[in-house]
């Protein structure tokens, strides 16, 4: 009988006052009830007034009917009223966050794109409406400070009074790392922030570089000059690049490449001609070096992999300034053929070209084959390209 209650109140809620149905009960039991609801139970019976058993019950007892249940060892759990405010929470901070979102981060189309991801994943669950708006709020602080020149450790305590409020184990920097890959394009952690001018700090990340041809006297430009005699690469920090810019003269080659190898055979070769890598998708000091020598002038040329990520870094460093090098459709297929002769068989992407405006020809060549050519494979005839052309 009152597991029969604590069932019912659990259903539909401990305030529910409806008909019960009643178990299979013996005459005795019959008997009792009919003394407790204080009306005979006959066995053809089938329903009783909650409302009847429950004034019974604390008649008897003295306590409120929960409490005498929960005596009894028939505690109902509240599961209804749980569920509703479970209910209640959830939407009070998808309204939280609908509206901090307008309010801090304004109503540009990646916005609501981060936002429906953001809670989609779950990372505003275990929040209450209040810390969803603050959460909120930070990101938008966090996002106001980025090309302000200070590091993200600094940010952090400049903006909260902690210098590890955006370190990566936190849920803010998650936050933050989420809107800047929906905002500015995918890429790992590191990269999204220091692209977004929010770097770890200034020195951590530096540029590698071979024989760029300095101009000037002092600082970066002696360092630099002072390693290329050695037969060295330069590694330059975004805190070198600021407090000493890179100068040039106009019109001067620059290899941009996207994996260091290459600048690694140039200083082993003593290369006469500059290079400098990106290392994948470039970061704040290799943007920043690029920035540098192309508003002095440099002719930058960029070669990168002959994939799908590879295509995509060619068309944005093609935004950032620098004239795609040997990443023709012609050179992607004199790569495949030399493959072929030397009996080499390429690994294969299966993700689609992206647009190759430079050579529209080479993402229909691309996805016919999906073959992949890593730069090192045409690094030979691409720095030997790059020297016969300074």
């Amino acid at each position: 009988m009152w597991r029969s209650v604590a069932a019912a109140l659990d259903r539909n809620g401990l305030g529910w006052r409806g008909r019960l149905t009643l178990p299979d009960l013996t005459p005795e039991g019959r008997r009792r009830l009919g003394i407790l609801v204080e009306s005979r139970i006959s066995p053809t019976r089938r329903t009783v007034a909650l409302d009847a058993v429950a004034a019974g019950v604390e008649r008897l007892t003295g306590a409120t009917f929960v409490d005498a249940l929960a005596t009894l060892g028939h505690a109902p759990t509240g599961r209804r009223e749980s569920a509703l405010a479970r209910w209640d929470a959830r939407q009070q901070r998808r309204a939280a966050l609908d509206a901090a979102t307008v309010v801090h981060l304004g109503d540009a189309a990646w916005v609501s794109a981060w936002r429906d991801a953001a809670w989609t994943d779950g990372l505003f669950a275990s929040s209450t409406a209040q810390e969803v708006t603050t959460a909120v709020l930070r990101l938008g602080q966090v996002l106001a400070s980025a090309g302000s020149g200070r590091s993200r450790t600094e940010v952090a305590a400049q903006l909260f009074g902690d210098a590890h409020a955006l370190d990566t184990s936190t849920r803010l920097a998650t936050l933050v790392t989420r809107s800047l890959a929906t905002r500015d394009g995918p890429g790992d952690e590191r990269s999204v922030w220091e692209r977004a001018g929010l770097p770890l700090d200034l020195v951590s990340a530096p540029v590698l570089t071979w024989a760029l041809p300095v101009l000037g006297a002092g600082g970066v430009a002696d360092a630099v000059r002072t390693m290329t005699a050695a037969e060295l690469p330069m590694q330059l920090s975004v805190l070198a690049l600021r407090a000493s810019p890179l100068t040039v003269a106009p019109g001067t080659p620059v290899l941009v490449v996207e994996n260091p190898r290459l600048v690694e055979v140039a200083a082993q070769r003593r290369l006469a001609a500059a290079v400098l890598c990106t290392n994948g998708n470039p970061t704040t000091a290799p943007s920043l070096t690029i920035a540098q020598l192309r508003s002095c002038g440099a002719q930058l040329r960029y070669h990168g992999d002959f994939d799908a990520p590879g295509l995509a870094m060619t068309g944005r460093a093609r935004d950032a300034g620098c004239q795609p090098f040997r990443m023709s459709a012609a050179d992607y297929l004199d790569a495949l053929a030399n493959a072929s002769a030397a009996g080499v068989e390429l690994p294969r992407d299966s993700a689609a070209a992206p647009t190759t405006p430079w050579d529209p020809a080479l993402a229909i060549a691309f996805d016919e084959h999906r073959a992949v050519v890593h730069e090192e494979r045409v690094m030979d005839d691409v720095l030997s390209a790059h020297l016969a052309d300074r």
